[in-house]
C-alpha cells in the first residue's frame, strides 16, 4: 500500500479555507469515500472520517473536530462533485446522523452496474486500471475508527479507497459513450445520493424476516427494540447485549 501524505482538515475553518482553495482554483470535483462505526464497538453508528482525493493532493476531514455545519458546507456544496462508489450507506449515514444530504454525486457503481458490472471497488479498480487488489484491507474495514490518534496503516487504507476513483471514472465514461449510455447514466446520478424509499427498522432487515409470521414478527420487533434499548444504555454494539 502507498504511503500517502495529506492535510488533515480538522476545524472549521481549515475546512472553509480549503473549500475556497478549490474553488478558487478552478477545482470543481475530488474523490470522497467515508469512514464510520457501524455498531461493532460501540452503540449506534457514527461517522468517524472522510477522506478526499482533489487530484493532486490528499485530505482528512475529522467530523470529532469540524461542527455539523461545516460538514454540511462541504457534503451540499452544489459546485463541488463528489466522485464516489456506492454512495447509499454513507448518505444514509449522514442523512441520519446530521440530517445532511449529499449533494452533486457521481457514484461509480451505478456507471459501473449499467456497463453490467456488479463487484466491489477492488474488482472495479482491478478491471478498469489492471491494479491487483491491496492485502490487508478486509481487518481495516473492521476497525475501531473512533479511536485517536489514527494508526498511520489506517490512515493509508482510508486514503488508497479514493486514490483511483478519477481513472476508473475516465475509463467508465469512455465505454459508456460507447455503449450509448451517457445520457442514461447521467439521468441516474441526479439521484444517486437520494433515499430509495423510507429507511426500514433494525428488525425488518434481519435474514428472513419476511418468512415469519404475523405473530413472530410482533415477537421479533418487541425483541429488536427491548435489546436496542438496553444496547443504548449500555454503550455497546446490540450484537454483543442479550
Amino acid at each position: 500500500m502507498a504511503d500517502y501524505s495529506y492535510r488533515l482538515l480538522d476545524s472549521d475553518e481549515v475546512l472553509h479555507t480549503q473549500m475556497k482553495q478549490w474553488h478558487e482554483r478552478g477545482v470543481h470535483a475530488v474523490a470522497l469515500d467515508f469512514e464510520g462505526e457501524f455498531n461493532l464497538h460501540i452503540y449506534g453508528e457514527h461517522l468517524c472520517l472522510i477522506q478526499v482525493f482533489d487530484g493532486v493532493s490528499y485530505f482528512l476531514v475529522d467530523p470529532f473536530l469540524v461542527s455539523p455545519d461545516g460538514l454540511k458546507a462541504l457534503l451540499e456544496d452544489e459546485n463541488l462533485e463528489k466522485v464516489m462508489f456506492d454512495c447509499a450507506s454513507d448518505a444514509a449515514l449522514v442523512r441520519k446522523q446530521y440530517g445532511i444530504t449529499l449533494k452533486a454525486v457521481y457514484d461509480l457503481r451505478i456507471a459501473a452496474k449499467l456497463l453490467g458490472f456488479e463487484g466491489n471497488l477492488t474488482k472495479l479498480i482491478e478491471r478498469c486500471l489492471s491494479i491487483p487488489a491491496s492485502t490487508g484491507k478486509k481487518g481495516n474495514q473492521t476497525a475501531n475508527w473512533l479511536k485517536r490518534p489514527l494508526r498511520k496503516n489506517l490512515i493509508d487504507y482510508a486514503l488508497s479507497d479514493v486514490e483511483h476513483l478519477f481513472a476508473v471514472r475516465s475509463v467508465l465514461e469512455k465505454e459508456l459513450l460507447q455503449a450509448d449510455l451517457v445520457g442514461k447514466n447521467s439521468e441516474l446520478q441526479k439521484t444517486a445520493a437520494l433515499p430509495k424509499g423510507p429507511d426500514k427498522p433494525g428488525w425488518e432487515k434481519l435474514p428472513g424476516f419476511k418468512y415469519l409470521s404475523k405473530e413472530q414478527k410482533v415477537y421479533l420487533k418487541w425483541f429488536f427494540e427491548a435489546r436496542d434499548m438496553l444496547a443504548e444504555k449500555l454503550n455497546r454494539p446490540a450484537f454483543q447485549t442479550i
